[in-house]
């Protein structure tokens, strides 16, 4: 997830327009931060009736805690699975705004 969370704005404008597809694209080995229960796991993005889906791995957990409204999201995402947005910048945002953890 690091990967994601370091990207740059050519990065994003690229996997934003690969999920133009409307595919599923998943990326493997994607560095998690410390008090994470795995070390790395399987991130996916798609595009689905308008909204992006960003997707984890089932199972992992955090003992990490803080971050504000984004720490929360976080655990939300891990708890379900998926996160969904309506803008791409949202998932920018979100992605990056993880860099606390790290």
């Amino acid at each position: 997830m690091w990967e994601f969370v370091k990207g740059n704005q050519k990065q994003y404008q690229d996997l934003k327009q690969l999920l133009e597809d409307g595919m599923l694209h998943v990326y493997h080995n994607c560095q998690l931060p410390a008090g994470c229960s795995r070390q790395a796991c399987r991130i996916g993005f798609e595009k689905d009736n308008g909204m992006y889906v960003v997707w984890i791995d089932s199972g992992i957990t955090c003992s990490r805690r803080g971050g504000g409204t984004c720490g929360k999201q976080f655990r939300q995402w891990l708890a379900d699975g998926e996160i969904r947005f309506l803008d791409f910048n949202d998932v920018r945002d979100f992605l990056k705004g993880l860099r606390f953890l790290y």
